[in-house]
């Protein structure tokens, strides 16, 4: 992996380290910032031994806590942190190395700039091997620095390591994992999908092999069931850590393998040619819309599903697992009701709301992809208007945002309801909750459309309003800021449900903006000109 002999290797570290100078703060940001603050949040929620040994017991009663996050090794601080963050940082850390790796290679190469600059003196391996060292590099960093930071919040340094580790193990072995994918598929959105597909069924698992009292061997069959074994502050088994280092060191061999024996371009499985002629389902621009998205809502709609049912079957146990006043002012903050299980779904539905405006903001900016990459052009070649093609897309961003808010209404409904047995009471509670957040998510969604109508070229920015106004509405009531800046996030304006009364206002508000938003989408995008 040195590449001392891969010609324009050192040119193509530092220009993928640019490209990624915006992305990788904030990824590591996330990583680090999550493990961090959740160690002082659990220290400042459970001060003594005994309130840890009650909501440890509390999550064992709980599979569907275990499911998410793994089974807790101890009562102590670290083991308590060591289950809420290892598991997910896994999997954060493995989503980062997919989709760097894939940016840096396959997204290069099918966009034709790979072919530019393999025209100068580059080893055809150059590209590939700088990716993985920006990625392996980023891992190592990230988790030496946990192993660093979390000592200063109390926590053994031993333990610290063995957390910080475990999860950038992860992270490196599905760097290894997408770099084989980008070999095996010729587009860079099947190398992502297969990628993250087999990190979902590995997740999965890992639920079924912690969920089972004798199918803990099956963790040894997922790479986040490795991190698990490496039991940080529960023994520290620092002998796990060789089990990614290997499996890493053969991904990476086979990559570099396979990319020596494809042509370029092309990948190591072929791509399959598509019919001859357009079914009436994919006839016009809607119908191309629905080609393009299909595939994406439903991964969505499955993974919604899934975390759906999840946390419904937690409303039954939230009163054991949340049993702090500060645990309790916190799911109150974001709630908005004193009875806890509310609270908790009326704050599960908010996440909810945020995931399909996500949804929603990636068929946007597949639109403006569309547009730099020049295809529409054919497309206006021809009769469809541009009313009917950005109105097309438009229909999938929102549709599909509200197909996500019912999948999960009905997965955490019917999941609380069979718990409760109470199925009919549930899901119309968590319905009503969901249909509030549409409004918001709406608006949001027309105004990043609105962005891409107006100023395409920053049409990412749309990513940034949804964070500030996610932030806000999940951080802000935490950190206890001005009224003012709340209201700057649309979610701030929508009803707590179920526990709480209606207000009209501002629902009907938001619906009336996120109409004018379109309304202005529509003109603007008929009137400008097409940006590549």
């Amino acid at each position: 992996m040195k590449g001392g002999g891969l010609a324009g290797l050192p040119e193509l570290s530092k220009l993928a380290t640019r490209r990624d100078r915006l992305i990788l703060p904030l990824w590591c940001y996330a990583l680090i910032g999550s493990a961090v603050s959740t160690a002082s949040s659990i220290k400042g929620l459970f001060s003594d031994e005994a309130s840890r040994a009650e909501f440890v017991e509390g999550i064992q009663a709980a599979s569907g806590a275990i499911a998410l996050y793994g089974r807790v090794g101890g009562t102590s601080l670290g083991s308590i942190t060591t289950w809420r963050t290892l598991v997910l940082g896994a999997v954060l850390a493995s989503v980062m190395s997919v989709l760097l790796i894939v940016r840096h290679t396959r997204a290069e190469e099918q966009t034709g700039r790979q072919e530019l600059v393999a025209a100068g003196a580059v080893d055809r391996r150059a590209p590939l091997v700088a990716a993985l060292q920006l990625v392996i590099g980023v891992n190592i960093a990230v988790g030496v620095i946990i192993g660093a930071v979390l000592p200063l919040t109390g926590l053994g340094a031993g333990g610290a390591f063995a957390l910080g580790l475990s999860m950038a193990g992860c992270g490196i072995v599905f760097a290894g994992v997408a770099a084989v994918c980008a070999q095996l598929f010729e587009a860079s959105r099947s190398a992502n999908a297969a990628a993250l597909s087999l990190l979902g069924g590995f997740y999965l698992l890992r639920a079924v092999a912690d969920m089972s009292e004798g199918s803990t061997w099956l963790l040894w069959a997922s790479p986040i069931g490795w991190a698990e074994q490496v039991r940080p502050y529960d023994g520290d088994r620092w002998w796990a850590l060789a089990v990614p280092v290997v499996a890493s060191v053969l991904l990476i061999a086979l990559s570099l393998r396979l990319l020596d024996r494809r042509d370029f371009g092309s990948g190591v499985l072929p791509s399959r040619p598509g019919p001859v002629y357009a079914g009436r389902d994919t006839l016009g621009t809607l119908g191309l819309a629905w080609r393009m998205h299909r595939g994406s809502l439903l991964g969505w709609s499955i993974g919604i599903l899934a975390s759906a049912l999840v946390f419904g079957s937690f409303v039954r146990d939230v009163g054991n697992l949340l049993d702090s006043d500060r645990v309790q002012e916190i799911m109150e903050s974001l709630g908005g009701s004193q009875d806890m299980a509310d609270s908790y779904v009326a704050s599960i539905v908010g996440v909810f709301g945020i995931l399909a405006t996500v949804f929603a903001l990636t068929v946007i900016v597949r639109a403006r992809a569309e547009e730099a990459g020049g295809r529409i052009e054919l497309i206006f070649s021809g009769t469809p208007s541009r009313a009917a093609w950005i109105l097309s897309h438009l229909t999938f961003a929102m549709g599909g945002a509200v197909v996500l808010l019912a999948v999960a209404a009905f997965g955490m409904g019917l999941s609380q309801g069979l718990g409760a047995h109470d199925v009919g009471g549930a899901l119309a509670d968590v319905f009503g909750a969901v249909a509030a957040q549409l409004p918001a998510v709406l608006l949001i969604t027309a105004l990043a459309a609105l962005l891409f109508a107006v100023m395409p070229r920053w049409t990412a920015a749309g990513w940034g309003v949804l964070g500030l106004s996610g932030f806000i509405s999940l951080v802000g009531p935490q950190l206890k800021v001005s009224q003012y800046v709340l209201d700057i996030s649309p979610f701030t304006h929508v009803p707590k449900l179920p526990g709480n009364e209606v207000v009209a206002t501002p629902l009907v508000v938001m619906g009336a903006l996120a109409l004018a938003g379109l309304a202005a989408t529509l003109v603007a995008f008929r009137r400008r000109d097409l940006f590549g």
